[in-house]
């Protein structure tokens, strides 16, 4: 007679704390002086700015096309690459502490193409030949809303099983895990249990959701928006400029260091990467900019008088005197700027590298396109 074997039930994490009395888990969690419970484990930054901890949910927000898939697949990559000596652009982001649990990753808005491409370029941006073992993602918009949350909770808890534990969490369109992101009894509940998973698996939850178009207050989706704003360990916000295309990405009410606007980080597309990639921060971006602005009114102001006078040949050169007659005979009637106001002028137009100084303490024009500082 055969022997018969029993399969041991291995209950989930879940599974093990419901089943213990609900006063039970309460006291086990009070204030106690000799058992402090571990500090928060940041694990993921920006620059100097903290963005990401264990047992904390974060959140990328902004406005349609504003570059928020950029800046997932930069927290992808970042992820991913993890303490590898890997290099690629992750838009300033960086891996912090250990880096051996699952990163997930679920997309509920983009077609199958453009899911496949982020995550492409998510690997890119980790400078690691291929996507690690530990990642996976999945595009879910063909499954219903409910659909999604349970898949999140399954994966999560196989990934975990599987790999021993797990690093981040990306869901790209937390909304789509809703009915209704303005009935605010569900938000309640769905950001709730979303952070009690980031707790149970001790890891780093990223939401992406929409800021609500024609508003520049940065007002996300309904009481669900609200409700993530509240709990996020870091709210990370994505603005691009309509003139020049360059998307910002900055954070406020953060949990430790906001990310002034102006110390944001820079991005843009770029051709030749076939991706967006990093610009600089926007102090030195604007800084950049006002003195191109200054640059090209120095030249459109010169040039004029340079070559009134004839002196754009092969060593043209000029004194405040002679500019100021030049400027005298294309003004007409009106009064030209004296000789020390065009002096102060010109040494305003040398210091931007318009124009230079000669050995016969005169000076002579650059080029359109040069730098003669």
């Amino acid at each position: 007679m055969s022997e018969l074997t029993i399969e041991r039930f291995e209950p989930t994490p879940e599974q093990a704390e419901a089943a213990t009395p609900l006063i039970e888990r309460a006291y086990a969690l009070t204030y106690d002086p000799g058992k402090p419970p571990p500090a928060d484990e940041l694990c993921m930054q920006i620059g100097e700015y903290p963005i990401c901890a264990r047992g904390n949910v974060s959140v990328i927000q902004g406005k349609s096309k504003a570059g928020k898939s950029a800046a997932v697949s930069a927290v992808l990559g970042a992820a991913m690459r993890g303490t590898h000596a890997a290099s690629g652009d992750t838009l300033c982001m960086e891996w912090a502490g250990d880096a051996n649990g699952a990163v997930i990753h679920f997309d509920t808005e983009q077609s199958p193409a453009d899911w496949h491409a982020l995550v492409g370029r998510s690997v890119v941006r980790s400078g690691l030949p291929g996507p690690p073992d530990r990642f996976v993602s999945f595009p879910l918009v063909r499954f219903t809303r409910s659909e999604r949350l349970e898949l999140l909770r399954q994966v999560m808890r196989k990934e975990a099983d599987e790999k021993g534990g797990t690093d981040a969490v990306v869901i790209d369109g937390i909304a789509d895990l809703c009915a209704s992101p303005n009935d605010e009894a569900e938000a309640l509940e769905r950001v709730s249990e979303i952070h009690a998973l980031s707790q149970t698996y001790e890891c780093a939850i990223v939401c992406v959701l929409h800021e609500n178009p024609g508003t520049d207050q940065g007002k996300t989706r309904g009481h669900l928006g609200s409700e993530l704003n509240r709990k996020a360990f870091a709210n990370l916000r994505v603005d691009k400029d309509a003139g020049t295309s360059v998307s910002t990405l900055w954070g406020t009410d953060m949990r430790k260091r906001d990310i002034p606007r102006e110390q944001g980080f820079c991005f843009a597309w770029d051709d030749a990467a076939g991706m967006h990639a990093f610009q600089g921060r926007a102090g030195k971006l604007k800084a950049a900019k006002k003195e191109a602005e200054a640059i090209a009114r120095e030249h459109e102001f010169f040039a004029p008088l340079f070559e009134a006078i004839g002196t754009n040949g092969a060593c043209p050169d000029s004194t405040p005197d002679d500019l100021v007659a030049a400027y005298r005979d294309i003004i007409g009637t009106k009064k030209p700027p004296s000789r020390d106001a065009m002096k102060k002028k010109m040494q305003r137009a040398e210091s931007l590298g318009v124009l230079r100084k000669t050995t016969r303490n005169t000076w002579t024009i650059n080029p359109i396109g040069t730098n003669g500082k």
